[in-house]
């Protein structure tokens, strides 16, 4: 169950450096961490802020509350990846103001799936067909976060998604996933 304070003293103390960590799965506790990071923040003035990044992603309902969260921020964001920023961490790092990957980290996006399918659902042609409509549509709205931010065609999304394969710091920069390399 969620605390009433939702940050732990390590990242109290790098939020008081104006450093964010989404680091692990992309979940509800993430959410609720980076709602109060930011409300934080935005109390300071909305100084410029690193957002530093290791994780392997996780829902997708939850990763685009994220991205709202950041993009609601009125100061600078940049996101920095150490190690990896896969799935929808890869999504929350394109929605920050500067994106930037150490010389040793990967990136890796894909199509989304559902991870917990109910035999209810399977039996259910009217349940199965509404489950896809919902993939479809969240798919979208992760295509054209993708498409904005990297300035790539639908189509050379939708290849790398289908790919599913990490790209290294040097092919995310060439794919335009991220603005430098450090």
């Amino acid at each position: 169950m969620w605390k009433n304070n939702f940050l732990d003293q390590l990242n109290s103390s790098l939020l008081e450096k104006n450093i964010v960590v989404i680091g692990g799965d992309v979940d509800g506790d993430m959410v609720m961490q980076m709602r109060e990071a930011f409300l934080r923040l935005t109390a300071k003035g909305s100084p410029p802020v690193n957002i530093h990044i290791t994780s392997p992603g996780g829902g997708v309902d939850v990763g685009l509350d994220v991205c709202d969260i950041i993009r609601s921020y009125a100061g600078e964001t940049t996101g920095i990846v150490f190690g990896y920023a896969n799935s929808m961490a890869a999504v929350i790092l394109q929605v920050c103001t500067k994106r930037v990957a150490m010389k040793h980290a990967h990136i890796l996006v894909h199509h989304i799936s559902k991870r917990q399918i109910s035999l209810d659902v399977l039996r259910s042609r009217k349940k199965t067909e509404q489950m896809k409509e919902d993939l479809e549509k969240s798919q979208k709205m992760i295509y054209k976060i993708l498409m904005q931010k990297t300035g790539q065609t639908l189509t050379k999304i939708k290849a790398a998604c289908a790919r599913d394969l990490p790209m290294d710091a040097r092919e995310a920069l060439l794919f335009g996933l991220i603005d430098e390399i450090w």
